[in-house]
């Protein structure tokens, strides 16, 4: 529990904060949004339920930058809601039209809890106040966001596919893709029978970027993924490669995003990328 002078002082370095940028032109909402509006232009603002297209950043108060959508090479999408608390950032993007530019200061504590529904990412102190540097690019109904996702996901599938080809031809593998953005080939056949469904698995296995970065792999546990073929949240082509090999049997499984794991990514695989895995069957029921 806050002793009350710890209270006070908090309250004093969050309104030195505030004070300090209402020199620097900020103005504020009767809610007590802080905000600043570099460019500004004439058209309609967003309305609850519109997807707003954004470059986002956000800063701390030690102006360090702590997310960049153009540094991810892409632009933000998010819904417009009603404000989630008091002086909320959706206040400010529904003062926005296309083309304008604007910082807006809100509670790091609320923006993550009640806009966000996520917890203070590392980095980010509680009780700090964020500065959120926003460029409203387009304002789209959820048709349209549809279609905007769907070139995207084509465009990106070229470029994937590229990336594969030029890594296909400087490893000289001579492969064709058993489907659409997946290439599996076999180094060596292994033993005995193929495993199948309700069959317990080990497996040995290297999850890398075509160039080589290691982004997982079963060594760090020190003994071989154990699992039970058709349980359990796998990558579905990584189960029927393993499902094609024998006992001994060592493969390579290269997939586009699209068949691992699409733009969302997963822990450190970044969105939009393909994967090459090394595989090696160790056992079948413990043979």
């Amino acid at each position: 529990m806050k002793t009350p002078k710890k209270i006070s002082l908090l309250i004093v370095s969050i309104l030195l904060v505030f004070s300090s940028c209402l020199k620097d032109g900020f103005e504020v909402t009767s809610s007590g949004l802080h905000y600043l509006f570099y460019k500004t232009n004439e058209g309609p603002k967003p309305k609850i339920g519109d997807i707003l297209q954004l470059d986002l950043e956000y800063k701390n108060q030690k102006d360090s930058i702590l997310y960049s959508s153009k540094s991810l090479g892409d632009s933000f999408l998010l819904e417009l809601k009603a404000p989630s608390f008091t002086g909320g950032l959706e206040e400010g993007l529904a003062m926005m039209s296309v083309g304008d530019s604007a910082a807006f200061l809100v509670s790091a504590d609320s923006v993550f809890d009640k806009m966000f529904k996520a917890e203070l990412p590392a980095g980010i102190k509680k009780g700090e106040i964020l500065r959120f540097e926003i460029k409203l690019k387009k304002i789209m109904n959820k048709k349209e966001m549809i279609e905007l996702l769907q070139i995207k996901q084509f465009e990106s599938q070229k470029v994937e596919l590229k990336a594969i080809d030029t890594y296909l031809k400087e490893n000289q593998l001579n492969i064709q893709s058993t489907k659409p953005g997946v290439y599996f080939i076999q180094f060596e056949e292994g033993k005995g029978v193929y495993p199948e469904k309700g069959d317990i698995v080990e497996v040995n296995y290297v999850a890398k970027s075509l160039r080589g970065a290691i982004y997982d792999s079963n060594a760090a546990s020190g003994h071989p993924l154990k699992f039970t073929i058709g349980q359990g949240d796998y990558l579905p082509d990584w189960v029927s490669a393993i499902k094609s090999m024998k006992k001994g049997g060592r493969s390579r499984l290269i997939l586009t995003s699209q068949n691992a794991y699409k733009g969302e990514g997963f822990g450190p695989i970044p969105g939009n990328t393909p994967i090459v895995f090394e595989i090696e069957l160790v056992s079948i029921n413990g043979k």
